[in-house]
């Protein structure tokens, strides 16, 4: 019972994934593998991975914890590498690709913007990781959770 409730408020603290870019791009590639859009996301991916691959090495410098540090390539490997090899082969139309990465960017914007946040509301969450330690992330928090269950009940 004590580890539900612990899991319930931690999860209560955490990020909307809707307030995470990547998971928009994500949606997209799982929309895209269905067949329920066309256009293809590895634009997107690769773009996101640049933007992770940067954090990551902001992780680093800032001495950020470990196990943050884990999780955070374990989020990249989900939400990134596996999806970008799976559509590997999928050709790049630079000019619609780049496009729909920016509308997409777009809506997310809007969808920001309406539930009365800013972008620099979202990048805090970032920040937040990196410099205090403060894991508000979904992927993370929830990786996080399972970790501590696991070692909990040995």
């Amino acid at each position: 019972m004590r580890i539900n409730l612990t899991i319930f408020t931690t999860i209560y603290y955490m990020i909307r994934p809707d307030l995470i870019f990547s998971y928009w791009i994500y949606l997209w590639y799982i929309l895209y593998i269905f067949k329920v859009v066309q256009y293809n996301p590895k634009f997107a991916i690769i773009f996101g991975m640049i933007e992770n691959l940067f954090i990551l090495l902001l992780m680093c410098i800032y001495n950020t914890k470990k196990i943050l540090i884990v999780l955070f390539i374990i989020m990249f490997f989900i939400l990134k590498l596996i999806p970008l090899y799976t559509i590997w082969n999928d050709k790049i139309q630079l000019n619609d690709d780049i496009k729909n990465t920016s509308l997409l960017f777009i809506i997310y914007l809007l969808w920001i913007h309406l539930n009365q946040l800013t972008i620099t509301d979202a990048i805090t969450s970032t920040k937040n990781l990196i410099l205090y330690n403060k894991n508000g992330l979904p992927g993370m928090t929830i990786l996080q959770k399972i970790v501590k269950i696991f070692t909990y009940n040995k």
